[in-house]
């Protein structure tokens, strides 16, 4: 594996942030040691206003807003993407997922403390598992955020069940593309991000100077227009 790279940012305006609960946890934070503690493995500022803008200018302000989310953790990303939705006006629920019962727990809490429960569904479980049953349940997906497992297959696999639910217009934003793993090791987002170009399904846009370990974030959409 390369060095890793760290673009998480500490010292900035808070009030940049759109939620109170989500200032609160970053309140004081120097480094990533704290940042962890307070906030678990999330892709922190600029991140949150990069997803929650994303969020706000490609969701439907005429109708309720299906989202999906892979690797709830703590829950600060699920509240930018829940803040969203509530400042959308129109309804929506976030679907999140998450391997882990224990930082699921921690994410419930946080979603509570910043009053956006009535936006979110968590589901606690493998989201090669869980995902085929939520999309089940679902008309049509608005905007997914993946950010689960970053295995190259597990990447890929998530996006095409995704896929064939999405929204026309629709958004998919992947976190950890920095392409971090030397040759012959397994490629992970980086890698799946690839397969996608080489299948020639849809447009990506890759920012590579925000989130940590492995930095970078895509936004990928099958057609402009």
């Amino acid at each position: 594996m390369k060095d890793p790279q760290y673009y998480r940012m500490f010292g900035y305006d808070l009030g940049l942030l759109p939620n109170a609960h989500l200032r609160s946890l970053e309140q004081d934070v120097a480094d990533i040691e704290q940042a962890q503690t307070r906030s678990g493995l999330t892709i922190g500022y600029p991140g949150w206003g990069l997803i929650y803008h994303l969020a706000l200018c490609s969701l439907d302000p005429n109708r309720y807003s299906v989202v999906i989310e892979t690797g709830t953790n703590r829950g600060c990303s699920s509240i930018v993407l829940a803040q969203a939705l509530a400042d959308r006006g129109q309804g929506g629920v976030l679907h999140t997922i998450d391997i882990d019962a224990s930082v699921a727990e921690i994410a419930g809490r946080n979603l509570q403390a910043a009053g956006l429960e009535a936006f979110v569904s968590q589901h606690v479980g493998s989201s090669l598992d869980v995902l085929p049953q939520v999309l089940a349940q679902v008309e049509r997906v608005d905007l997914a955020f993946l950010d689960g497992s970053h295995t190259m297959h597990d990447a890929l696999t998530e996006f095409d069940l995704v896929l064939p639910k999405l929204a026309e217009g629709a958004l998919v934003i992947f976190d950890n593309t920095y392409q971090i793993a030397d040759e012959g090791e397994d490629q992970r987002v980086y890698g799946a991000l690839q397969e996608i170009l080489r299948r020639g399904e849809g447009h990506l846009i890759n920012l590579p100077y925000v989130s940590w370990y492995t930095p970078g974030v895509a936004i990928w959409q099958r057609a402009p227009f």
